[in-house]
């Protein structure tokens, strides 16, 4: 397979994994200041209400955890819906390393501006925002939340 029809490929199974978790995409390959998002999306509150529900069912039956579901709880009252950008990186072999270890810091610099840039215009401001890397590996999806810290 050609490099763009996996990294095509790629996007693809990304943005349906992404869809059945409830996020809103709202663009693919967006290009702003030089940089291109692979995916931009929200969650919208309804499925992160549904996610910290989730996880703090989980988190009663651990007796040690009582600071973890007191946090999860306030979350709960407080949320907005969240801006998510998704760096994708699809690879059919590990000859150059897995996707997730190709983003680079140049490359985490360049999310950063476009998360930046993405937060200045109306229909984001004051939205909370979250740059997670999706790695495709072999067609097996490794999804990591938060994985480049925004400014």
């Amino acid at each position: 397979m050609f490099n763009e029809a996996i990294w095509k490929e790629g996007e693809k199974v990304v943005k349906e994994y992404m869809e059945n978790l409830g996020y809103k995409i709202l663009y693919t390959n967006y290009s702003c200041v030089g940089v291109e998002l692979d995916i931009v999306a929200t969650i919208p509150v309804s499925a992160q209400k549904k996610e910290i529900k989730d996880n703090l069912k989980n988190a009663e039956s651990d007796e040690s955890d009582k600071k973890k579901r007191k946090k999860m709880k306030q979350n709960l009252k407080n949320l907005t819906p969240l801006l998510v950008i998704t760096e994708v990186k699809s690879r059919s072999n590990h000859k150059y390393g897995t996707g997730k270890e190709s983003i680079s810091i140049l490359k985490q610099i360049h999310l950063q501006r476009g998360a930046e840039f993405l937060l200045r215009q109306d229909e984001f401001k004051g939205m909370q925002v979250r740059i997670d890397v999706a790695s495709v590996d072999n067609g097996k999806i490794e999804y990591i939340e938060d994985a480049v810290k925004c400014k």
